[in-house]
């Protein structure tokens, strides 16, 4: 008689995991660099060393894949947004680095919003998590205010610190950095 196959879960799961892992990779990859509506599943699949079955057996189509990926980067941009201290200082400094690091991709997916109803959703999503984020750390500038001069008063901090402002400096810095001959 044949001796009775030992079934390991525990490695399963690690492989399955590690797919889980390899697929966001890819995705976030190319979703942050590629048109969306040229990232295919067979891209991503190929990209992650996964089967297209595999691949649908998890996320289920494209749009799923976003979503999830998505939930991803939602998650390093929290993190990345808490400041290091209580100041407001530390609080900038926390957004201006989380501009550096993700900056780039959010400026690709702003360029394709109106195109694209999965990424206007998606972006609205983030506006409201900025504007959360400026009442939040922002408090102390906002005590006292109410009504109409508090959202006055939120609408300039969400102006002041938006994506769009930090990449237009970022640009005028470069153009106007000083070349080696002069």
């Amino acid at each position: 008689m044949k001796a009775a196959r030992v079934y390991r879960q525990g490695v399963r799961a690690q492989q399955a995991s590690a797919n889980e892992e390899r697929i966001l990779d890819a995705a976030e990859r190319l979703f942050a660099t590629e048109l969306f509506d040229r990232v295919s599943l067979a891209e991503i699949a190929q990209a992650s060393g996964v089967s297209i079955p595999t691949l649908q057996r998890r996320f289920g189509s494209k749009d799923g894949l976003f979503e999830a990926t998505g939930r991803r980067v939602r998650e390093r941009v929290l993190a990345q947004r808490r400041p290091p201290g209580p100041d407001l200082d530390s609080a900038l400094a926390a957004l201006l680095d989380h501009y550096e690091q993700e900056g780039a991709m959010v400026w690709h997916l702003l360029r394709q919003e109106n195109d694209v109803p999965a990424l206007a959703v998606v972006l609205a999503e983030a506006r409201r998590m900025h504007r959360v984020w400026i009442e939040e750390v922002y408090a102390p500038l906002l005590d006292g205010l109410e009504g109409e001069d508090r959202h006055t008063r939120v609408d300039a901090l969400v102006a002041a610190t938006d994506l769009y402002l930090w990449k237009l400096c970022a640009s005028t810095l470069v153009v106007a950095a000083p070349t080696r001959n002069g």
